[in-house]
C-alpha cells in the first residue's frame, strides 16, 4: 500500500508540473500571439463549410477545439489529395466514399469523453459496449484466468473476439489465448483516428471481423515536441488517474524519411466496493468466518430437541419450530467461544450467533433472518488499479519507387485485484476427525452428535467457512507485450502497380501472482494433528488450528499454510502478408481497381501454471493444468471495385465492390469468406449503400486449448436462476412441481430435507475447458443505408449530415460454453423441451452431481462447444449539424455551434444457445450473459452532443441515454416477475481552449448528476458496468505542449 501511495503522489506531482508549466507560459505565450488562432481543420471526409477554414500551423492530425465523442460525418464525396485506403477496403480510391457502414472517431474526441482507458471512450458509443461487463464488476475476482486488468472493445454485445481489432491495417498481437485485444496496449498518443466497420469485414482482413472491425490509424507524420499531461478522479475524493505523455518527431535526409518516437505512462487506483453504498450489501456468501456443518454432513441428523436443549441455555434465542420428523433440517455453527449457533433451519431465524462485532467487513444477517453471510461486493475492485508505460516508434524512409517502413511498440502494465478471504465448500471442505480435540473437547458439538440415530458414528466431520485466517485474497497482472513491424510499399518497376509487403512478430508475457492462498494438504495435516513445521516465523506442530470459531493462524502456522501461487503465459505471433494493387481496364464510370494478395499467421500460447494449482492443493484459487497450442493460418484473398457508371442524369456514380478470401487452418482446413457491396449516388447530395458479407471467425487457442480449471462456477440466484431444487426456486413452483420433486430426489437431494432445502450460494464448484474439436463460426451480414449531406447555401444549413444503415448479422455454429446457468434449467425442463420426461439420464442432467448428504451442488461441467445461434438486426442513424453563427446575422467572429446525435435501435436479439432449444430474442433486456459479458440489450442507445466552437476555445456538452430493459427472466418465462430497470441519462461536460498554438488545456466532468448504476435482480454482482457508471461524478484536466 505504501509503494502504492507513493506510485501516485510521484504521478499526480509529475502530471501536476506538467499542467503548471503550460499555464505558466501563458502570460509570455498570450503576449506573443499576434493574430486570432486559427479555426479548426475539417474533418475528413466532410465538405468545407463556412465553420472550418485553413489548417493552422498546427499538425494536422492534431485534436481541435469542440471534437465531440461522436462519428464523423461520412459519405462526402470531397477531394483529397491522392489516393487513400478506407477501412473496409484494400483498393485505395480518390474520396473518402464507402459502401460499408463506416465511422471515425477523431483523438480530440477521445480525449473530450474524459475516460482514462480507450475501451471506455468507444464504449460509450451505442454500437459499444466497454470491458467485461457484469463478468466480475471490476475485473476476474479471484478466477486464475488470462485477462486481469485487460480492456476490451465489443461491437454490437457480441463478444470482444468477434470484432477485428487492427492498427494501421494490421493485426496486433492477441493479448491472451481467447484472441481479444487489449486496448491498453495502443498509446493513446499516438492515435490519429479511430474508424470503426459495422458488420462483417472477413473477405477483407480475415478471422474475427463478424461484428466489424475497430482500425485505429496511428499518426502518420509528425514535426517537432509534444509534452502532455493529464488527471483526474471523482468528486468523492477517489478514482485517481493519470496520464503523462511525449511525442517527438521530424523529417530527415531531405524530408525523404520522417521519425516518431512516443512514450506514455498512466496509472489509475482501485475503488473497492465497500467504497460506494451500491456494492456494499450484495454477493452474499452463507459461509461465516466462524465455520458450519452444513445439513446432511453430521453423519446423521441431530435431534430438534437436542438443538432446543442447547439454545435455552443461550440468552435472548427463541425455539425451532418442531419439523415432522423430530429431526434438525439445518446448518449447525460454532462460534468462537465454544457455543454454535444455528443457520437455514427452514423458516427460522438464525439463533445465538456471536460474531456481527467482529469487525469483518461485510459480515451480516440476511434480510430473512436465516443466515449470517459476507456481502462479497465489499471486497471486490470496481475499478482495478493499473499502471502502464507504453513506447512506440515509427519510421518511414522514401527510397523513391519504394518506401520502407517500421514500427516497434512497446507495453507494461500491472493491474491488480482483490478479493474476499477464501472459503471452503462443496468439492473443498475442512475434513475435521471425529478424534479431533477440538471436536471431543466442544460440549456443545458432542450433545448434537450424541443425538444423532447412531451417536457413535465414526464419521469425519465436513466445515465449509470463510478462510479470514489467511486474509483477503489478492492478485497482481503483469504484461509485457512486444512487436515489431517491418515492411516495403511503392511501385512495381516497370508496371502501374503497386506493391505493399511486411512482416510483423509479436509476443506477450504474462505473470498473474496469487496472495493469500492456502494450502488443502497442510491445513489437512494440522487437522488430523500430524502437521510438524519449524520455520522462520515460529512452529506448527499437532492440533494447531481450532477450525471451529474465528480463530487466527499463529506466525508459524500461517508460514506453513498460506502460501502465494505464480502463473505464467507467454503468446506469440507471426505474420508475414504481401498486397498488389491497381488497375486493370476502364469502365463507365472509370477505373476498375483490383487488390490481390497473400498472408500467413502463425499464433502459439503456453500457459504454466502454479504447481499447487496443478496439483489442487488450494481450496482459494481454481484448480487448473499446464497447457499449450498452436495454429497456422495459410490465406489469399482478392478484391475488386467496379465503377459501373458515372456522371449521367440521375447517376454521378454507381459502383460495386467484390472481395473473396480463402484462408486455411491448421486443425479444421479451409474456409471461406467474401463479400459483395453496392454503391449508388444519384446526385452529389445522396450516397445509398449496402451489401452483403459471408464471414468466419476461427476459434481462438483459447477456445481450442485452454486448460481444464476446476473451481467456483455461477449458477445464478433464485428464484429466477440458481438451483432448482432450492425450495425458492421458480422452477419448483411451476405447474410440474411433482416431476421437479422426482428428479431432484434422483439426482440426490435427501427426501428428509426436500420440503426446505436451500442452497444459499449462487456458485458452485465445477470445471471448464477448450475443445480441440471446434470448427469456426459462419456469419452472414447484410446493411443497407444513405447518407445525405444537402449542402445548402444558407450557412445555418452548409454542414449538415444525416445517416440511417440498417444491419443484419446471423452467426451460426457459435461458439459457446455451455454454463451451468443453462445447463440446470434445461436439465428441469423449464422451457418445455429440453428434458420432457425428467429424466436422469438427460444429457443435460448428466453435467450435474450432487452430496448425497447434503444434497447441494459437488460439481457441474461446462464446456465450449459449437451448438449456438445468434441474430440480431437493427438501426444505426446519425445526425450531424454545424451551424455558423454568422448566418444568424452575427457580427465579428461569433463562432459556430455542432449538434451531432448517434443512435442506434436493436430491433432484435435473438439466441438459440442450443440445437432445438427455442429461439428467445433479448432485444430490449438485461442479465443475459449467453453471448459475451456484455448483458445489457437496450432497444434505443443514443448520444447526443451540443458544442461550440469559436477559434481556439470549444466547450461541449453531452448526453446519453439507455432505454429501459426488462429483466432476462422475462424473456425466459414471461409470467416471470423479476423486475428490470428502468430507463438511465448520464450528462457530461468538457472545455478546451488553446493559446498561441502551442499550448492546448482541457478540462470536463461526467456524470455531473452522480447517478448510480441500476440493480439487476438474480444476478451475482447485481449490475453491469459495461453499460452503467459504476464510479460516480468524475472530473479530468489536462494540458498539452508544443515545441
Amino acid at each position: 500500500m505504501r509503494h502504492q501511495r507513493l506510485r501516485h503522489t510521484r504521478a499526480y506531482f509529475a502530471t501536476t508540473s506538467l499542467i503548471a508549466l503550460a499555464a505558466l507560459a501563458l502570460p509570455t505565450a498570450a503576449s506573443a500571439q499576434a493574430v486570432p488562432p486559427a479555426p479548426t481543420t475539417p474533418v475528413q471526409g466532410t465538405a468545407p463549410s463556412a465553420v472550418e477554414a485553413a489548417p493552422s500551423s498546427i499538425d494536422a492530425t492534431e485534436p481541435q477545439q469542440g471534437e465531440t465523442l461522436a462519428p464523423e460525418p461520412t459519405g462526402q464525396p470531397g477531394e483529397v489529395g491522392g489516393d487513400i485506403i478506407v477501412t473496409g477496403s484494400r483498393i485505395a480510391r480518390r474520396d473518402y466514399q464507402s459502401n460499408s457502414p463506416i465511422v471515425t472517431i477523431g483523438a480530440g474526441a477521445l480525449e473530450g469523453a474524459g475516460q482514462p482507458t480507450l475501451d471506455r471512450a468507444i464504449g460509450q458509443l451505442p454500437q459499444f459496449s466497454a470491458a467485461q461487463g457484469l463478468a466480475q464488476v471490476g475485473d476476474v475476482q479471484a478466477r486464475t484466468g488470462f485477462a486481469g486488468g485487460q480492456a476490451y472493445s465489443d461491437l454490437r454485445g457480441l463478444g470482444s473476439n468477434r470484432s477485428l481489432v487492427l492498427v494501421d491495417g494490421r493485426r496486433p498481437i492477441a493479448s491472451n489465448p481467447n484472441g481479444s485485444i487489449d486496448l491498453n496496449t495502443i498509446p493513446m498518443v499516438m492515435i490519429e483516428n479511430v474508424e470503426i466497420i459495422s458488420g462483417g469485414a472477413s473477405a477483407t482482413y480475415g478471422s474475427d471481423a463478424i461484428a466489424g472491425v475497430v482500425n485505429f490509424k496511428l499518426r502518420r507524420k509528425f514535426n517537432g515536441i509534444e509534452l502532455g499531461g493529464r488527471l483526474g478522479g471523482t468528486t468523492q475524493g477517489d478514482a485517481a488517474n493519470y496520464q503523462i505523455t511525449a511525442l517527438a518527431g521530424g523529417s530527415f535526409a531531405e524530408d525523404r524519411g520522417n521519425a516518431i518516437f512516443a512514450f506514455e505512462y498512466s496509472d489509475r487506483a482501485r475503488v473497492s466496493g465497500s467504497e460506494r453504498p451500491f456494492f456494499r450489501n450484495i454477493r452474499l456468501l452463507a459461509r461465516p468466518p466462524e465455520g458450519l456443518i452444513e445439513n446432511g454432513l453430521f453423519g446423521g441428523q441431530p435431534t430438534v430437541a437436542a438443538v432446543n436443549a442447547l439454545l435455552a441455555t443461550y440468552p435472548g434465542t427463541t425455539p425451532l419450530a418442531a419439523t415432522s420428523n423430530g429431526l434438525y433440517n439445518g446448518a449447525i455453527g460454532f462460534n468462537t467461544d465454544g457455543t454454535i449457533f444455528t443457520q437455514s433451519a427452514g423458516n427460522n431465524c438464525v439463533q445465538n450467533y456471536r460474531g456481527l462485532n467482529s469487525g469483518l467487513l461485510g459480515l451480516r444477517q440476511t434480510a430473512d433472518c436465516r443466515q449470517i453471510a459476507v456481502a462479497l461486493g465489499n471486497y471486490f475492485s470496481i475499478q482495478v488499479p493499473l499502471e502502464k508505460f507504453n513506447a512506440a516508434a515509427k519510421l518511414d524512409y522514401d527510397f523513391g519507387d519504394v518506401t520502407a517502413y517500421g514500427s516497434f511498440n512497446f507495453m507494461h502494465s500491472k493491474a491488480a485485484d482483490s478479493s474476499a478471504p477464501g472459503s471452503t465448500g462443496p468439492g473443498k471442505y475442512l475434513t475435521v476427525p471425529i478424534n479431533s480435540p477440538f471436536v471431543q473437547n466442544n460440549a456443545a458439538l458432542r450433545t448434537l452428535l450424541a443425538s444423532r440415530a447412531n451417536p457413535n458414528a465414526a464419521t469425519n466431520l465436513s466445515v465449509t467457512k470463510l478462510l479470514t485466517a489467511s486474509g483477503p485474497r489478492s492478485q497482481t497482472f503483469a504484461y509485457d507485450v512486444y512487436q515489431g513491424v517491418a515492411g516495403l510499399r511503392g511501385k512495381i518497376p516497370g508496371t502501374k502497380l503497386d506493391f505493399d509487403v511486411y512482416g510483423s512478430l509479436g509476443r506477450t508475457q504474462f505473470t498473474n501472482v496469487q496472495f493469500n492462498d492456502t494450502s488443502r494438504a497442510n491445513i489437512a495435516q494440522v487437522l488430523s494433528g500430524t502437521a510438524n513445521y519449524s520455520g522462520p516465523a515460529g512452529t506448527c506442530i499437532g492440533y494447531a488450528w481450532n477450525p471451529f470459531g474465528n480463530n487466527a493462524f499463529s506466525a508459524g502456522c500461517r508460514e506453513f499454510i498460506v502460501r502465494n501461487n505464480t502463473n505464467i503465459n507467454e503468446t506469440r505471433q507471426a505474420v508475414i502478408e504481401g498486397t498488389v494493387t491497381g488497375a486493370l481496364f476502364k469502365l463507365p464510370g472509370g477505373d476498375v481497381g483490383f487488390a490481390v494478395g497473400a498472408a500467413y499467421r502463425n499464433n502459439s500460447f503456453a500457459y504454466r501454471p502454479d504447481s499447487a494449482l496443478i496439483r489442487g492443493d488450494t481450496p482459494s484459487f481454481d484448480n487448473i493444468v499446464a497447457t499449450s497450442g498452436r495454429q497456422r493460418v495459410k490465406e489469399v484473398f482478392g478484391e475488386l471495385e467496379l465503377p459501373i457508371l458515372a456522371d449521367i442524369p440521375l447517376i454521378q456514380s454507381l459502383s460495386t465492390n467484390l472481395g473473396y478470401r480463402r484462408a486455411n487452418y491448421s486443425g479444421f482446413g479451409s474456409v471461406d469468406a467474401y463479400k459483395a457491396d453496392l454503391s449508388y449516388r444519384p446526385f452529389r447530395q445522396l450516397l445509398i449503400r449496402g451489401g452483403y458479407q459471408r464471414s468466419i471467425r476461427a476459434p481462438s487457442l483459447g477456445e481450442l486449448f485452454a486448460p481444464t480449471t476446476i473451481g467456483s462456477v455461477n449458477i445464478g440466484a433464485v428464484p429466477g436462476a440458481g438451483d432448482p431444487c432450492d425450495s425458492r426456486s421458480a422452477i419448483r413452483a411451476s405447474g410440474n412441481a411433482a416431476q421437479v420433486q422426482q428428479l431432484c430426489l434422483a439426482q440426490g437431494v435427501p427426501a428428509a430435507i426436500y420440503p426446505t432445502f436451500t442452497y444459499v450460494n449462487d456458485t458452485a464448484f465445477g470445471s471448464t475447458g477448450g475443445n480441440p474439436n471446434l470448427t469456426p463460426e459462419k456469419s452472414d451480414s447484410y446493411t443497407v443505408g444513405a447518407v445525405w449531406s444537402p449542402q445548402f447555401a444558407t450557412p445555418i444549413f452548409r454542414s449538415f449530415n444525416v445517416s440511417v444503415d440498417y444491419y443484419k448479422i446471423s452467426i451460426k455454429d457459435a461458439i459457446g460454453t455451455v454454463a451451468l446457468t443453462s445447463i440446470l434449467p434445461r436439465c428441469f425442463n423449464f422451457d418445455g423441451l429440453s428434458n420432457p420426461t425428467y429424466s436422469l439420464n438427460n444429457v443435460f442432467c448428466q453435467q450435474v452431481t450432487r452430496d448425497p448428504n447434503s444434497g447441494a451442488i459437488s460439481f457441474g461441467r461446462e464446456g465450449a462447444l459449437n451448438l449456438a445461434t445468434y441474430r440480431t438486426d437493427g438501426i444505426d442513424a446519425q445526425f450531424d449539424w454545424g451551424i455558423g453563427l454568422e448566418g444568424f446575422g452575427l457580427k465579428g467572429e461569433p463562432g459556430a455551434l455542432r449538434i451531432n446525435s448517434v443512435v442506434t435501435y436493436i430491433r432484435s436479439f435473438e439466441v438459440s444457445s442450443l440445437p432445438g432449444s427455442p429461439v428467445l430474442d433479448y432485444a430490449g433486456s438485461i442479465g443475459n450473459a449467453s453471448v459475451s459479458p456484455q448483458i445489457s440489450h437496450p432497444k434505443w442507445k443514443a448520444v447526443t452532443s451540443l458544442g461550440y466552437s469559436n477559434g481556439a476555445f470549444g466547450i461541449t456538452g453531452r448526453w446519453r441515454y439507455i432505454d429501459k430493459m426488462i429483466h432476462q427472466d422475462r424473456v425466459v418465462s414471461p409470467t416471470a416477475t423479476t423486475p428490470g430497470v428502468p430507463a438511465y441519462s448520464y450528462f457530461d461536460l468538457d472545455i478546451s481552449f488553446s493559446v498561441a498554438e502551442r499550448f492546448q488545456f482541457t478540462a470536463g466532468v461526467t456524470n455531473i448528476g452522480d447517478k448510480g448504476p441500476p440493480f439487476v435482480s438474480g444476478q451475482p454482482l447485481t449490475t453491469d458496468s459495461a453499460t452503467y457508471d459504476i464510479i460516480g461524478r468524475s472530473f479530468f484536466v489536462g494540458a498539452k505542449v508544443k515545441f
